[in-house]
């Protein structure tokens, strides 16, 4: 019976089916195909439903780098009407293509994208996080396939999110990349006035000299062919004269910049505008205190505060101006003790922002994630949904059918085989992740309960600030075990920072009477290279407490990291001139690292299938060398 079966199989593997002779276009060429196709969407239907339907196509559906092109376009077109759906379109054409090689012309128009969408939202830490993702990839290969006006703008998003989340070193250099790529070439006035309008004013929040400045404000003036874009030279025309204490010419541009915002308002009020109002009048009452026309600053008083009656259009950063302005307007006016009131309202202000911005970062970034993670879930329910149709759609004759039968018990026997063989495969590394953290949990209760005891002795004598140096040496080493001891592995970079705080923590309860030294050699990539959390530290801890005994000497603890490249392997040593492992055990004192150490060794050899070594060698008064070799593992 098998004979036959497998005698119709090889039969049916013959069968030739007539087919039109035609080449499948390629990925690059399909690419080309729908950039050009933008603007012929427009006269055929909504772009939208142009687009989901070109998703339908089974030349353009079976290609992942071609799916994530045409969800981009998806996204774009929903731009203008529905935000959300934007952003749900441009992340699915981000985890579409983010992992693939290559690309990064498809990638930058994507984060790109996904950069102006969070900054339309309000969610600047979240622009600035995907605007700098194109950085990145540019930064890598500054010879990307895409023009130079979109390089600029790539460059001049990023600097303008740096800008607003406080970078302003980081806003500068990237503004300067972007004036790199100007050229005769580039003929678009806007983009001119928008690289010189940014490089002033990041270089004038960093602090560059005043010569640099003017030039950019020239070319600012150069290109200021908008009524926008006149304002905005106002503005930074204004800031240069104060800053070089010219504030008659300086109350003349703010002045200008105040009309422009009143004339917008009339237009078309809003929030924004009486916002930039108010900030202009601040900036026009520091100018009068600047320049001693009290008067007038009372006047400027006025104004603002008949403007705070619109406070709920204000954001509280908007505020900040103000109470700077009247504190130096209440000092000039010898009213200190309004003065100091003042001085306190704008360290409240500031201290309200500050807290504001960390909690938005921490929002936008977990949004972000959740926003993935939904996707996720969203990609595999429609694919599990279109397996379910195909299902429901065949209708294949009878013979195709018993031989489809036949694969299908064939096959399910194979996968039912390779299940049970990577269920038991899953259950012993199960078993190797339990063994591994509860050795793990048995190191860290003993470092903690020597760490207490030596605080309390500390506040038992009334060392109070030696207590609080040591306190946040402890607090910050036992944070970083916190977060680490959850992970399996971590990267090496990590473990020699936990080390580095442990070795201080413990300088400071012994008076700096030993020294430490970590040497890596220059072939260890510590970022990229993965160990087992606090394997180190004990060993450290060991030459400390047992070594560091008896007779003062300058005692030492050298760490020693290096690549053997041939084997594969990491070496690290552990080298103190202490007492000696023989004198340890003579003084009756028991250290449990070297046993759990070796059992760490051998679950993460079996894990990874790669020796491991574990030796130590200790002479009586002359020290002890730990010596470690294990498997360089990747992230």
């Amino acid at each position: 019976m098998i004979k036959y079966i497998f005698t119709v199989f090889l039969y049916l593997l013959t069968i030739t089916f007539p087919v039109a002779a035609q080449t499948e276009p390629t990925r690059d060429e399909l690419l080309k195909e729908i950039t050009a196709t933008v603007v012929k969407s427009d006269f055929q239907k909504s772009a939208t439903a142009f687009w989901q339907d070109k998703l339908k196509e089974e030349r353009y559906a079976s290609d992942v780098v071609v799916r994530a092109k045409i969800n981009y376009m998806i996204a774009r077109s929903f731009a203008s009407q529905n935000m959300d759906s934007a952003e749900v379109y441009v992340t699915k054409a981000l985890m579409l293509v983010e992992n693939i090689e290559g690309y990064e012309n498809v990638k930058l128009s994507i984060y790109n994208g996904l950069g102006n969408i969070a900054q339309l939202k309000g969610k600047i830490f979240l622009a600035s996080f995907y605007y700098n993702k194109t950085i990145s990839i540019l930064d890598v290969n500054p010879f990307v396939d895409v023009p130079n006006e979109s390089k600029i703008q790539y460059y001049l998003h990023s600097g303008q999110a740096n800008i607003k989340i406080g970078l302003y070193e980081s806003a500068f250099e990237l503004n300067k990349k972007a004036e790199k790529f100007l050229s005769p070439a580039i003929k678009e006035n806007y983009l001119w006035f928008r690289v010189y309008s940014q490089l002033f004013a990041s270089g004038y929040q960093r602090g560059v000299n005043t010569d640099s400045l003017e030039i950019y404000l020239e070319k600012v003036e150069k290109y200021s062919d908008t009524e926008v874009a006149k304002r905005f030279y106002y503005e930074h025309k204004a800031k240069f004269f104060e800053l070089t204490k010219q504030l008659d010419s300086a109350k003349v541009y703010f002045e200008k910049v105040v009309e422009f915002e009143k004339n917008k308002y009339l237009d078309e009020p809003n929030s924004t505008i009486i916002g930039n109002i108010y900030i202009g009048y601040c900036h026009l009452l520091e100018n009068s205190v600047d320049r001693k026309q009290l008067t007038e600053a009372k006047s400027l008083i006025n104004q603002l505060q008949d403007l705070e009656k619109y406070n709920y259009h204000l954001q509280v950063t908007d505020s900040i101006p103000f109470w700077s302005a009247m504190a130096t307007y209440y000092y000039e006016t010898k009213d200190f003790e309004k003065y100091k009131k003042a001085k306190n309202k704008v360290i409240d202000l500031q201290t309200i922002t500050q807290r504001k911005s960390e909690l938005q970062a921490k929002e936008e970034m977990q949004s972000m994630y959740q926003l993935k993670e939904n996707q996720k879930s969203i990609t595999m329910l429609s694919r599990s949904v279109k397996v379910k149709e195909n299902q429901l759609q065949t209708t294949q004759s009878m013979l195709i059918i018993v031989t489809l039968l036949i694969i299908v018990i064939l096959s399910s026997m194979a996968v039912l085989y390779y299940r049970q063989k990577n269920q038991k495969l899953q259950q012993e590394y199960r078993q190797v992740v339990l063994e591994q953290k509860l050795l793990r949990t048995q190191m860290e209760p003993h470092f903690i309960f020597n760490t207490l005891s030596t605080l309390q002795s500390m506040i038992r004598f009334q060392d109070s600030k030696k207590a609080i140096n040591y306190l946040n040496y402890f607090s910050r080493l036992l944070r970083s075990n916190l977060e680490l001891s959850r992970q399996e592995t971590i990267s090496l970079e990590d473990e020699l920072e936990t080390l580095e705080t442990y070795f201080k923590l413990q300088q400071t309860r012994f008076q700096d009477k030993f020294e430490y030294h970590i040497n890596v050699n220059e072939e260890v990539e510590t970022g990229a290279i993965f160990i087992p959390p606090m394997l180190i530290q004990p060993f450290a801890e060991n030459s400390i407490l047992h070594g560091f005994k008896g007779e003062s000497k300058e005692w030492k603890v050298q760490i020693v990291i290096r690549e053997l490249v041939e084997k594969n392997q990491l070496e690290i040593e552990i080298i103190d001139n202490g007492i000696g492992i023989e004198e340890i055990r003579e003084t009756k004192k028991k250290s449990f690292s070297g046993a759990i150490t070796k059992e760490r060794l051998q679950i993460l050899s079996k894990k990874h299938n790669t020796p491991t070594d574990y030796q130590i060698v200790s002479e009586k008064g002359k020290g002890t060398k730990v010596l470690m070799k294990l498997p360089i593992i990747g992230k």
